[in-house]
């Protein structure tokens, strides 16, 4: 990676910019910093040719040849990044063969993005910055070169020009001023991991998405794909695929994103794909497409498919797609059609358009999958609300490392439970009132319900005490039975709720899971008031295989939280902890051999353990290795407060064990993996005789009843 760049270089003072009178006019008079220069001036200004606007499309090197000019940017985004020569006289021969060449002689499809031909991503500018491209060409050696990430419309300064107008004008001057600030503590401030986040959002087109991508959280996806399937079955081919481009802790799925440019557009020479402005969506006209892939090859981030509707010996064959194109006419020949029928069509997510909710975001049971605002994610000088805006931190490391913790489908649209909010304040309230009137019965039955109920029914109070007790068989306990065994079968329902369309037509699944969980929870509870704990005959059999489904359930509830955890996304956080240790160790003398043997001690043991241990102990090893730390952690800091103070002490020991714990997740995500499969073998048989024992001993206590 090169050395860091001072940006100040490249960001000069001002700019203004036009081909013709017009231009000038229309092109500067919308720009904030030149409300206050008079036309007239900007027209004597291009006559003199101190000024000049270019128009230039996506992907197009700036020139840097002429030092005396400066660019100001009215519209689009501009990057600066690292290229070996190469590429770079490559994309300039290409440039000049556009510019000389027929349109017609030009390849329908186009080159890859120059962010993604860069070695590295430094730097971008967007509409009001000004910036010097010949300021700097080049780092030890490394090539830099300037481009456009999007259509852009520049205006070119002369030096001397900029100096007069920032001279006489002093609106102009301070209004170029602050832009220089502002984007160069903004430059200032991406260094070290910060650089490889923003890298990654110029690399993988995120600052020219639409408003909303869909991101996968790593740490609560469980890998049921779920999402996917959902999709598949609304519309009979998958439109997203799980395991994008990954950064952190999340994932950006391979799915459309309406970019602000669609790439995708341009090569299709039969209006098959288009962007409807009413839905503010690409969308694919598959009574016109032919097949020919040109839009699916030129979208640089996987969003397009082409499917086989044609030859069912093909892999990419899909039968349930060929018949519902056939049902609406969509594969026809004849006049005024298609000359041929196509072997394939283009594929592609528009965001569920004309449903009420996204089936793939609706169908995660975790709320995992999401969509978000890129430039807010990224921080990307966005201001937040409320009375005092202020503007977020640049390039935050935080979502990447820590994941998003966002549990409510973020932007996209989703059919939720009304009351998914209160299912467990519902449950929990109901089982403490049914407990508190049970203790009351027992220990105070003055105080209870029922006596209270019975005097109001005119019975004499030492009689209305006589009738309070609380045994197994009592109006309260087959109260509670009745209550608890209804919530055990709503939550036995719950494996059928991709079988039956009810579930999906009422909520999401990760309100079914909810809801699943609080009923698997408190169903239990009510049944351990029902029995009054008299387990001495057959009934201690149903009681047995409900604790073991309950305990099997927390414990995969606990496997579903930890392996995903322990399975992605760490590389950041571990190159952010590491860099972090790097400076302490800078700051404090003999505190590196310390960090080095904490480290070599922990890192040790997760290798040995990797090794010997098996799938049985993993969970055992997991829970006691929690308690180990915590006595260790207290005993490192007390042991480097005398050597580097309180404060240092209790950073260095931190960053050491969770070091260690990424590197102990990534050791044992695999046999996590194993461990998070085979509880279902103990959950599911159990779950099956609590059913079947449920039903008898429900059935036996009625015959006895009647």
């Amino acid at each position: 990676m090169p050395e860091r760049v001072d940006f100040s270089q490249l960001i000069v003072a001002p700019s203004r910019a036009s081909t013709n009178f017009d231009v000038v006019s229309s092109i500067l008079a919308d720009q904030p910093a030149f409300v206050s220069v008079p036309v007239e001036v900007l027209d004597d200004a291009l006559a003199e040719d101190g000024l000049e606007v270019i128009d230039m499309e996506r992907d197009q090197l700036l020139p840097t040849d002429d030092d005396s000019c400066l660019f100001y940017l009215c519209a689009g985004q501009v990057a600066v990044g690292v290229f070996d020569q190469e590429s770079v006289d490559e994309r300039w021969r290409h440039q000049k063969e556009l510019r000389n060449r027929d349109k017609d002689d030009v390849s329908l499809l186009p080159l890859p993005p120059l962010a993604r031909t860069a070695l590295k991503n430094l730097a971008r500018f967007e509409a009001g910055d000004i910036f010097n491209a010949a300021a700097l060409t080049s780092i030890d050696g490394e090539n830099l070169a300037f481009f456009s990430l999007s259509p852009i419309t520049v205006v070119r300064f002369r030096k001397e020009t900029l100096a007069q107008l920032t001279g006489a004008y002093p609106e102009l001057a301070k209004a170029l001023g602050d832009s220089i600030q502002k984007t160069s503590a903004l430059f200032r401030s991406i260094t070290g991991v910060k650089q490889e986040i923003f890298d990654f959002y110029l690399r993988h087109g995120l600052s020219v998405s639409g408003p909303m991508v869909r991101v996968r959280q790593l740490d609560i996806c469980i890998d049921c794909k779920q999402c996917e399937k959902a999709c598949e079955e609304r519309h009979a081919a998958r439109r997203l695929t799980l395991g994008g481009f990954r950064l952190g802790m999340l994932d950006f799925v391979f799915s459309c994103r309406t970019c602000k440019d669609q790439r995708c557009l341009s090569p299709c020479e039969h209006d098959s794909i288009s962007y409807d402005k009413d839905k503010g969506e690409v969308v694919i006209d598959h009574a016109k497409c032919i097949g020919c892939s040109l839009c699916a090859q030129s979208c640089p981030y996987g969003a397009i498919d082409m499917v086989n509707v044609s030859e069912p010996s093909e892999a990419t064959f899909n039968l349930d797609l060929k018949a519902r194109l056939d049902a609406k006419g969509f594969l026809e020949v004849g006049p005024g059609k298609r000359t041929a029928a196509p072997r394939r069509v283009a594929n592609k997510c528009d965001h569920c358009n004309g449903f009420e909710e996204q089936a793939c975001v609706s169908a995660c049971p975790t709320g995992s999958l999401i969509e978000v605002d890129m430039r807010k994610l990224f921080a990307d000088g966005q201001m937040t609300g409320g009375k005092k805006p202020r503007l977020l931190e640049p390039i935050p490391v935080a979502p990447f490392i820590n994941s998003l913790g966002v549990r409510d489908a973020g932007l996209a649209r989703i059919r939720d439970g009304r009351f998914s909010r209160w299912i467990w304040g519902l449950g929990i309230v109901a089982w403490l009132l049914a407990l508190v009137e049970i203790g009351l019965r027992l220990y105070a039955p003055a105080y209870s319900l029922r006596y209270q109920t019975l005097l109001f029914e005119g019975l004499h109070p030492d009689l209305a005490k006589l009738e309070v007790w609380y045994l197994a068989g009592s109006d309260l306990a087959l109260f509670c039975g009745y209550l608890g065994t209804a919530l055990m079968v709503i939550s036995m329902a719950y494996p059928m709720r991709r079988r039956m369309r009810l579930f999906m037509k009422t909520a999401s699944n990760k309100y079914w899971l909810d809801l699943h969980l609080m009923t698997g929870t408190i169903g239990p509870l009510f049944i351990v008031l029902h029995s009054a704990m008299r387990l001495d005959n057959w009934v201690s059999v149903p009681f047995a295989s409900m604790i073991m489904v309950v305990v099997s359930g927390v414990l995969g509830r606990y496997l579903y939280t930890l392996v995903p955890s322990m399975t992605y996304g760490h590389e950041i956080e571990e190159l952010s902890l590491r860099a972090r240790l790097k400076k302490l160790e800078g700051e404090h003398p003999g505190l590196a051999e310390k960090s080095a043997s904490y480290l070599e001690h922990d890192l040790g043991r997760v290798l040995r353990t990797e090794q010997k241990i098996g799938l049985a102990s993993l969970l055992l090893w997991l829970l006691g290795d929690e308690i180990r730390r915590t006595f260790s952690l207290r005993r490192r800091r007390r042991e480097l407060r005398p050597l580097v103070g309180r404060k240092a002490a209790t950073i260095t020991v931190r960053t050491c064990d969770r070091i260690a714990m990424i590197s102990r997740r990534a050791a044992l995500a695999p046999r996590g993996r194993l461990l998070l499969k085979a509880w279902k073998l103990i959950h599911v048989p159990f779950s099956v005789l609590l059913l079947v024992t449920t039903i008898i001993h429900v059935i036996w206590a009625f015959r006895f009843s009647m």
